[in-house]
């Protein structure tokens, strides 16, 4: 209940921020305006502003980071002519709006590239060459349709992969059950292919709308008829491999990782998927997981906003590979973006791990067949 309130609190905190984010522009501009225009009606550049930047409040379109660039390039520009000690000319502002129309166009072009993203590794435990598939983060569908998630697992599947492993928020809260039902669908390719197992995330079962679109039990059915398992605090046995898929951090009802790894056997090689990056420490220390994937992220997302993510205390890896010696961590942009359809930080993509047994070291050279 204490954990209920606090994300409750948390997500008015946000939303605070993004209000009193957009306020401020208001009146930064108007105090730009009125001062190079004094002759201007001051009421009606207010509400002319007002207008045109509020819509910047609403966090799940592309007008929020356009929003957000304008105050970026704004005060950019306003320190560049402190410095310079130059006066700011209205015609600046215009140039400040333009530069970001254009970067979160980029934006919204740049994140529908998807990219895969490949990584090796060679252990010393006795394990078949294996081929993993990962991506988390689809929050269909945003940015996306029917055509465009057709085309990502066509391209998912050419991957060939012997395991998918899909890291949680396929939907979010602006999925409906409509939506959720046709994007299960279309992974379907994928079982086809292989064995494919689910990790839920802090978005599938929209924990931020009172009144939800579809029903945990209704998202279930959906994922067992298009074949894919649920792995939720749970283990299984693929091959020569043990998967474990952790209850999403946003539960403090999910186990611990000493009591969720207790059974297993260190002598297999282990991959854990938790879908945010976090509790690394307790995992290493266990001996028992070989590989974690992760997701949530997005790799910040917008840029230079993400790098806050390096000094949040509940991310243990914003992005990539670290190789701990004894485990290695992996965590991913997200196949696409949450909220708003744009990404200027990080690559959109879905991840392949080969893996494979380390190869013998080269027997020593005998003395006898020297050349002297």
């Amino acid at each position: 209940m204490l954990h209920f309130h606090w994300r409750r609190v948390s997500m008015l905190f946000f939303q605070i921020l993004i209000c009193a984010y957009v306020v401020f522009l208001i009146w930064d501009l108007f105090q730009i305006v009125t001062r190079a225009r004094p002759a201007w009606n001051r009421k009606a550049v207010a509400l002319a502003l007002t207008l045109f930047l509020v819509p910047g409040m609403y966090k799940y379109s592309l007008y929020f980071p356009f929003v957000v660039y304008i105050l970026v390039f704004t005060l950019l520009v306003q320190l560049l002519t402190r410095v310079l000690k130059k006066p700011f000319r209205l015609w600046m502002v215009a140039l400040c709006v333009a530069a970001a129309f254009s970067y979160t166009a980029y934006g919204y072009t740049h994140f529908q590239r998807r990219v895969e993203m490949d990584y090796a590794l060679e252990t010393d435990k006795k394990i078949a060459p294996t081929r993993l598939l990962f991506f988390s983060d689809l929050h269909y569908p945003n940015g996306m349709d029917g055509a465009s998630l057709a085309q990502l697992v066509d391209s998912m599947a050419r991957t060939d992969p012997d395991i998918v492993l899909i890291g949680g928020d396929l939907f979010d809260e602006q999925t409906s059950k409509a939506d959720m039902e046709q994007g299960v669908a279309s992974l379907r390719p994928l079982r086809e292919r292989a064995r494919v197992f689910y990790i839920y995330g802090n978005h599938d079962l929209q924990p931020k709308r009172r009144v939800k679109t579809y029903t945990q039990a209704d998202f279930e059915r959906a994922l067992r008829q298009a074949g894919i398992e649920i792995l939720n605090d749970e283990s299984a046995v693929c091959g020569s491999i043990t998967i474990v898929g952790r209850q999403d951090a946003a539960l403090k009802t999910r186990l611990e990782a000493a009591d969720l790894l207790d059974s297993l056997d260190p002598a297999r090689f282990t991959v854990l998927v938790d879908h945010q990056p976090v509790d690394t420490k307790a995992l290493l220390d266990s001996g028992k997981v070989d590989l974690m994937l992760s997701g949530h992220t997005h790799n910040g997302q917008l840029y230079p906003f993400g790098y806050l993510l390096d000094v949040y205390w509940n991310c243990d890896l914003r992005y990539g590979i670290n190789d701990e010696g004894r485990m290695t961590a992996i965590t991913s942009s997200g196949v696409n973006a949450w909220g708003f359809p744009a990404r200027t930080m990080g690559t959109s993509e879905y991840v392949v791990v080969d893996i494979k047994p380390q190869s013998p070291s080269p027997a020593p050279e005998n003395s006898t067949d020297r050349q002297s």
